[in-house]
């Protein structure tokens, strides 16, 4: 069995990681170094499994009936699940769970950043301006807060923790609800047919749930009219889920407070936009997901796939073509 690791041009560094795959149970499996687009060209119709970032159509054509399995470095894989991907019989597995803590952690930090005005602090320091006062009152006790979570997964859950930590009210909905969830660090699981009661008691919204049809442009003006004046959006998980536009104009307007987004419709984000200009949204380059360890902590994710694989047991990562994550 062949497979290949299209996760770093560096040489040094693919040997590296690729140190990390417990071998010690993979009798019988070679596994080849794919640098680049090149490389994964002329090597594609020799694997049967591809490690990697994401694939394209015009590369997953040269596959052979040998490939079983796809397996993408990262949570979010709508780019990958194009429509001969969907048809073929070639599994797709996520790299989910590993950057859970970092963005529920990074979700935390924005949530502090409004409550604290930490915006109104930098003011001081460029201004120099003592007004203690003015910022103070303005401050918000997180005890007093609540935080609505859309996507109750791996990441929602994690959040959920950590604002519990800090006396939020949580209230959360995702599409597939199970009967067995565990409503620990949540007030309230609300169905998606019901996400305005949502809306209406969130001072905080955090979007975390996958980018597919059905959640493309689901935040958007008929949103924002339904929330608090002072509420925040928080978006970390794919820009095409918030209507940008739609966005603005609500700040704009003060239907709602403002945005903290790391994630954008068009990355990176145009220097024009409108967004660079608002003085209530807190903008970072798509770092939420990433820290360090990330890599490191991948390959070993997937060498405990692999084991599980060859071994012919059921892989938790594993995409529903049908639900599309």
């Amino acid at each position: 069995m062949v497979v290949g690791l299209q996760i770093t041009k560096n040489k040094d560094k693919y040997k590296r990681l690729q140190s990390l795959i417990d071998t010690s149970q993979l009798k019988g499996i070679s596994f080849i170094h794919i640098s680049d687009y090149k490389s994964l060209k002329k090597n594609l119709k020799d694997l049967d499994i591809l490690v990697c970032y994401g694939i394209t159509p015009e590369f997953f054509k040269y596959r052979s009936d040998k490939l079983k399995w796809i397996h993408i470095g990262a949570s979010g894989v709508e780019d990958s699940l194009f429509n001969d991907v969907l048809k073929s019989r070639v599994m797709i597995t996520n790299a989910k769970g590993i950057n859970s803590k970092p963005v529920a952690e990074f979700i935390m930090s924005q949530i502090l950043y409004f409550a604290k005005r930490f915006n109104d602090c930098e003011k001081f320091k460029n201004n120099k301006i003592w007004n203690q006062w003015d910022i103070a009152k303005k401050t918000k006790q997180l005890s007093d807060s609540t935080l609505g979570i859309i996507g109750y997964g791996e990441i929602g859950k994690e959040l959920s923790r950590l604002a519990k930590s800090f006396s939020m009210k949580v209230v959360a909905t995702r599409r597939l609800q199970k009967k067995t969830e565990n409503k620990k660090f949540v007030d309230a699981l609300i169905p998606v047919d019901e996400i305005d009661s949502i809306l209406k008691k969130s001072d905080y919204l955090s979007i975390a749930c996958p980018l597919t049809p059905s959640t493309r442009g689901m935040i958007n003006k008929n949103i924002f009219t339904k929330m608090k004046k002072n509420a925040v959006v928080i978006n970390t998980s794919r820009g095409s889920i918030v209507n940008e536009e739609d966005l603005i104009e609500a700040i704009e307007k003060k239907e709602i407070y403002g945005a903290a987004l790391d994630v954008f419709s068009a990355e990176p984000l145009n220097p024009s936009s409108k967004l660079f200009k608002l003085d209530t949204v807190f903008l970072s380059p798509h770092i939420s997901g990433n820290f360090s360890k990330y890599q490191e902590l991948m390959i070993k994710q997937f060498s405990n796939m692999l084991i599980k694989f060859i071994n012919k047991k059921a892989l938790k990562n594993r995409v529903c073509k049908k639900r599309l994550y």
